[in-house]
């Protein structure tokens, strides 16, 4: 019988190990899930974003929040329609060539006529 007891004991000390480590890990991922929490509301903060455009008309800089279902935008200053591209892509061009007539470009700064001067 002793021996019988001996691994009762045994079993009961290591089930109560486990409901600690277990209470352990139980607060470990509730921390874990508090700053993905914070993280996700930095993330997807109701404040948005603010963008700033300078007119291509008048280079008057103003500042609008961003977005996305905006295609366009009136210059405060000078009344002018602004494209809005928020692809993030700098060139229109095909074929990797800048004609220097992509919205907001003026032509390749490593154009072949920088070369020459």
């Amino acid at each position: 019988m002793s021996d019988l007891n001996q691994q009762i004991e045994k079993l009961l000390k290591e089930m109560q190990e486990i409901k600690e480590n277990q209470k352990e890990m139980n607060n470990k991922m509730e921390k874990m899930q508090d700053v993905i929490n914070h993280i996700e509301s930095d993330i997807y903060s109701d404040e948005g974003f603010d963008f700033e455009i300078v007119c291509p008309y008048c280079e008057h800089e103003f500042v609008i929040g961003v977005d996305e279902e905006k295609s366009e935008i009136e210059c405060p200053e000078c009344k002018n329609i602004i494209e809005l591209d928020w692809s993030g892509d700098l060139c229109d061009c095909e074929d990797d060539e800048c004609s220097g007539h992509c919205h907001g470009c003026s032509g390749c700064e490593d154009s072949d006529e920088d070369d020459d001067m």
